[in-house]
């Protein structure tokens, strides 16, 4: 693929102006900070306007067939920057439209003019900009010579061709602003009883700021996962969504929902700002979008703003309780709170180095703010997996979970997470079930929409017997985490121990069709007791019953 020779010119579209030679995009004549990669695929993209350009092609034009890169995830990545410095939406495109399963095409009115034009403008004392200034306010000096009166010519008439762009800018927002209310006044119209909080991309410009996106993405799903008559996707789920693209019929397929929410973060000058929009997954429409801002300290009234507004855009029944808490957000510690979402981040991954990261950060944030709840909530969830994974020893891990998970729950009993940790303490250590099942009802009436309580209780009802609790259990955790492989495999154990050897093996062979490399599964098939064995039901305090019962590999 050859791109149009671009030497010696500008490329202007909108209020933008492109010079390739220089690697420069500028607004109004003001430089925007954009990436190298990212700016040499718009050069591409605007080279060919009009034309569809494949993502072959691009591969082929910026990273050449030779190089070794996730060329998908950086395509992806380049494609969210160009359109967060343009303003430009995938949905309702001004400059970049998406072809499916084919690339992109440019699509706005370009001109094109020498680049020497805008570099003797630049070379002029004062540059434009001081030019313009001096027009305006009559104070320039009066120089008759036929150039100087041309470049005044020149100048006035941009700053009229600006003003008209600007007033038409104005009336086309408002014609979209009256285009959006009549959207969402129709989107109540269509039924949404299921939704995915899709990974919020980071648009502050620094990666390190990745796990700001990710706790905001984190803390929205539990939010809305306590309004209880909506069914809210886990996150394990939907993480495999991040950094990339893929079409809303997709998406649909594999989460069955009615809905997604997506949105980005930006962190700048002590404020975090949330764009978020609702997509109806059925026709890919717009149904709602807006922005949020507050201070760093006031992050939890931010999270709660969204979700009470997207509570309010589907118009899902609120609870009292639950409506009360999303409006009594107070101010955090700031430092405190990063160190949570740093370890909400790490905690997500599972691994055994991850976890003691992930344990490393909520400790360190309650030891800055021991009034955290959601702090101690993590470090019980944390000490909970590390003694179920044996990276810990139980004499060790469980108690400290307990006393986590208490005094998250003395700070806020309304932690559903708290409660399913104690839970978890309370039976695998103690052998307490009556508490542990008490404490497991707590944490699903607080949060019914948490995949993992739901899993974990199933393999407490397993151990007690009660095969039929369990199944339901566990049909309703992969319907909210309908990704999840170990919960597809637990079903199958299920099966197992109800005697019904050719559906479980089923169960894990479905498995293994996705991931063959799956070690859970293969450690059930190929032990006495994931396929084959006498015995009709678990010995409950056999250490081996556990092993693998919730881990990811």
């Amino acid at each position: 693929m050859g791109s149009p020779p671009l030497s010696g010119r500008v490329l202007r579209f909108g209020l933008f102006e492109l010079n390739p030679e220089a690697q420069q995009l500028r607004r109004a004549g003001a430089v925007l900070r954009i990436q190298p990669q990212p700016l040499k695929v718009l050069t591409v993209l605007v080279s060919r306007a009009g034309q569809i350009v494949t993502r072959k092609e691009l591969r082929h034009e910026l990273w050449g067939e030779g190089t070794f890169v996730d060329f998908e995830q950086g395509l992806n990545y380049c494609i969210r920057q160009i359109r967060a410095v343009l303003g430009d939406e995938a949905q309702t495109p001004r400059y970049i439209e998406t072809i499916p399963r084919r690339g992109y095409r440019f699509i706005a009115r370009l001109e094109a003019r020498p680049t020497e034009v805008r570099n003797s403008e630049e070379s002029a004392p004062g540059g434009p900009v001081a030019a313009s200034s001096e027009i305006a306010s009559g104070t320039a000096m009066v120089n008759t010579s036929p150039t100087a009166l041309s470049r005044f010519r020149d100048r006035l008439q941009q700053i009229a061709i600006l003003s008209v762009v600007a007033l038409l800018l104005c009336l086309a927002g408002v014609y979209a602003w009256q285009r959006v209310r009549g959207r969402v006044t129709s989107a109540a119209a269509i039924p949404i009883r299921s939704i995915a909080v899709l990974p919020f991309d980071n648009f502050s410009g620094d990666s390190h700021q990745d796990y700001l996106a990710d706790g905001m993405t984190d803390e929205l799903i539990t939010d809305l996962a306590q309004l209880g008559s909506l069914r809210v996707t886990s996150r394990a789920s939907v993480m495999r969504y991040r950094g990339a693209e893929k079409p809303i019929e997709q998406i649909r397929q594999n989460l069955g929902v009615d809905a997604i929410v997506e949105g980005s973060v930006v962190r700048s000058g002590g404020k975090v700002r949330v764009d978020a929009r609702l997509v109806s997954t059925s026709d890919d429409r717009h149904l709602w979008a807006q922005s949020f801002s507050q201070d760093e300290q006031d992050i939890i009234a931010l999270q709660d703003d969204v979700a009470r507004a997207i509570a309010e855009r589907i118009e899902v029944a609120v609870e009292p309780s639950v409506r009360a808490r999303l409006a009594s957000a107070h101010p955090v510690n700031t430092e405190a709170y990063e160190a949570y979402l740093h370890g909400i981040s790490y905690f997500a991954h599972h691994s055994d180095a991850d976890l003691e990261k992930s344990l490393d950060y909520f400790k360190h944030a309650t030891a800055i703010d021991p009034t955290l709840a959601a702090a101690h909530a993590g470090t019980a969830e944390a000490y909970c997996l590390l003694a179920d994974y044996n990276v810990q020893a139980d004499r060790v891990a469980w108690p400290q979970a307990e006393t986590a998970a208490r005094r998250a729950l003395k700070l806020d009993g309304s932690m559903g997470k708290a409660h399913a940790a104690l839970a978890f303490a309370l039976w695998r250590y103690e052998w307490r079930w009556k508490d542990a099942e008490a404490e497991f009802q707590k944490a699903l009436a607080l949060n019914p929409n948490d995949s993992d309580t739901h899993h974990v209780y199933g393999l407490f009802l397993m151990a007690r017997g009660d095969f039929l609790g369990a199944m339901r259990q566990l049909k309703t955790a992969s319907e909210l985490d309908p990704l999840s492989l170990i919960i597809r495999t637990n079903i199958g154990w299920i099966r197992y121990y109800q005697r019904d050897y050719a559906t479980a093996i089923a169960e894990y062979q479905s498995v293994l069709q996705i991931d063959p490399q799956f070690l859970p599964v293969h450690q059930k098939l190929g032990s006495r007791t994931g396929c084959r064995g006498s015995s009709s039901r678990p010995a409950g305090s056999s250490k081996a019953y556990f092993a693998f019962s919730i881990k990811h590999p």
